[in-house]
């Protein structure tokens, strides 16, 4: 017999993995790019996707085209993106790197969580991240809505 959690309980719940996935993703970031700001790395997860003009990517994660600009032209200072002929922007290769340090070090940190969990939890927690990710990942294809603030 099972036994569904009471609604609150499912709010917590959610509210801790929700709160540890942020915190490991903060982690990882300050180990592999601690002077890259929070909004740089946003600017070239957007690129990462496709070379795109300031505003679009502006118009896409709400912030204002001027920001944007401006956290593009930091970036091509530091020669993680870079302007092409059209105007647009795209990654460069150490700016691919840093994505992928970042992620790679997302990884190192996950596989240390089921590492040092009890070795009853492991497999639980292997299927407890599998089946997240097999329910979050359709929601990345629903269009968001913008944020009333």
């Amino acid at each position: 017999m099972s036994v569904e959690p009471e609604p609150a309980e499912a709010t917590m719940a959610a509210e801790h993995v929700a709160q540890s996935m942020i915190e490991l993703w903060q982690r990882a970031h300050e180990d592999v790019a601690p002077t890259v700001s929070e909004e740089q790395m946003r600017g070239l997860l957007a690129l990462e996707r496709e070379q795109a003009d300031p505003d679009r990517i502006a118009r896409d994660i709400g912030v204002s085209p001027s920001s944007m600009r401006q956290l593009f032209h930091r970036l091509e200072q530091r020669t993680l993106v870079r302007r092409v002929p059209s105007g647009e922007f795209c990654l460069t290769g150490a700016g691919k790197c840093v994505l992928e340090a970042t992620r790679q070090r997302r990884r190192q940190l996950l596989e240390q969580v089921l590492v040092t969990a009890a070795p009853a939890d492991r497999p639980v927690l292997r299927d407890a991240f599998r089946q997240l990710y097999g329910l979050v990942s359709p929601l990345a294809r629903v269009p968001r809505s913008r944020s009333p603030i």
